[in-house]
């Protein structure tokens, strides 16, 4: 049964909230990385790579509810400032970015080592697979490649339409990924594989593409993780969960809520799920932008009461599968001076494998051209097309 972030069992991390009037809602940041950059030079603290993150934590949420969180960070912070290149050293802790990371993805990773160790693992094959939506330079990822324990963990897969195609030379405006597999003679030794790839949610082909070469290549258990999404990005992630019977487990923390154009172009979002959930445009969407970093748009009592509305329908979204899904809303408080503290979590307790006319709703293999349109826009994709003559083999799903 879907719980509403008004009536579920909450739980709430105790945190006072700042004084003052804070901005309606925070800014999105995004993890592009020049490659031109030049050696920098940091505070002398961060010599000390430990008391320098703790440092940076310690006015923050995570510094009073996560202590045992920390000193794991810690401990990885300071061996990779043992083993990083000082270029990717640098580059890892530039800026507040790392500490405003860590402070919103502790109760992911809490929930995460959770999850992985209550998974029995008999053999390599079984080993979970973790997908990161949106991660940007993929700071929980590293964490948690660092944290988990590599016998019951396959790989991390950094999902980010800012990537680079893999076997190709990044771009000065893609993320740089030298941390992930290395620079020069320099590749360090992640205890947990992990892995890039250039996704964007927003295109049905690509999501597609996701699903044939990752959900289809393993029975799972899959996790999938959606930090920070902002506006229909969120509709994405539930709806990754809700296609792959292979995904035991959702973290779902929303950001900012869909733009207020969509009210002009429907009234409903598409449906969502077997069940074919309608999220109402008016309810969730907002006007409002940022402009020279002052926000221009309704009153922070305004948005709050959209963004609760917003959760309750991601929430509601979610597939119940026959009593086989749980899904719920929890309020953990990682911020004090903005509401965005809602995480969606969904659970799925009989997982099932993953075919590609499960998670696309098409038939495969498809004929050349027509079925194979509706999977793929451009009437291309691999392994999709037959010739007219051929044999078309039958696809059943698997229970």
């Amino acid at each position: 049964m879907a719980t509403t972030a008004s009536t579920a069992a909450t739980t709430t991390k105790a945190s006072d909230d700042a004084n003052g009037a804070p901005d309606p809602m925070p800014r999105p940041t995004f993890e592009v990385v020049n490659r031109n950059d030049e050696e920098y030079d940091l505070d002398a603290a961060v010599e000390d790579a430990g008391a320098w993150l703790r440092g940076q934590l310690a006015e923050l949420p995570i510094s009073r509810d996560y202590p045992h969180i920390i000193d794991e960070c810690v401990r990885v912070m300071q061996k990779w400032k043992r083993e990083f290149p000082q270029k990717v050293w640098l580059r890892v802790v530039k800026g507040d970015r790392l500490a405003k990371e860590l402070n919103e993805s502790a109760p992911v990773i809490e929930k995460t080592m959770k999850y992985i160790a209550a998974i029995e693992v008999q053999s390599p094959a079984e080993r979970a697979v973790i997908i990161d939506l949106c991660s940007g330079f993929g700071y929980l990822a590293m964490f948690l490649s660092e944290m988990l324990p590599a016998n019951k963990v396959r790989e991390i897969i950094l999902v980010d339409k800012m990537w680079s195609m893999f076997g190709k030379q990044p771009k000065p405006h893609h993320i740089n990924w030298e941390h992930v597999y290395g620079v020069g003679d320099w590749k360090y030794a992640w205890p947990i594989e992990m892995t890039t790839r250039k996704v964007d949610l927003k295109d049905h082909a690509a999501v597609n593409q996701l699903a044939m070469h990752i959900f289809n290549r393993w029975n799972g258990p899959f996790i999938v993780l959606g930090i920070h999404l902002c506006g229909t990005l969120s509709i994405k992630a539930v709806e990754m969960f809700n296609n792959h019977p292979n995904t035991q487990h959702l973290i779902l923390k929303p950001c900012c809520l869909p733009d207020f154009s969509w009210t002009y172009r429907t009234d409903y979002f598409p449906p969502i799920g077997k069940h074919k959930y309608l999220i109402p445009t008016k309810a969730v969407c907002s006007r409002g932008k940022w402009k020279k970093n002052k926000w221009i748009g309704p009153p922070r009592s305004y948005l709050q009461q959209k963004f609760v509305a917003w959760n309750d329908h991601l929430c509601k979204a979610i597939e119940d599968d026959d009593g086989n899904i749980k899904k719920s809303i929890e309020e953990i408080k990682v911020q004090t001076s903005h509401f965005q503290n809602l995480f969606i979590f969904g659970e799925r307790a009989r997982l099932s494998k993953c075919t590609m006319d499960i998670a696309t709703g098409v038939q495969f293999p498809t004929p050349s051209g027509t079925e194979a349109g509706a999977w793929c826009p451009t009437g291309s994709g691999f392994g999709t097309h037959y010739g007219k003559d051929s044999v078309r083999p039958v696809v059943k799903a698997s229970s």
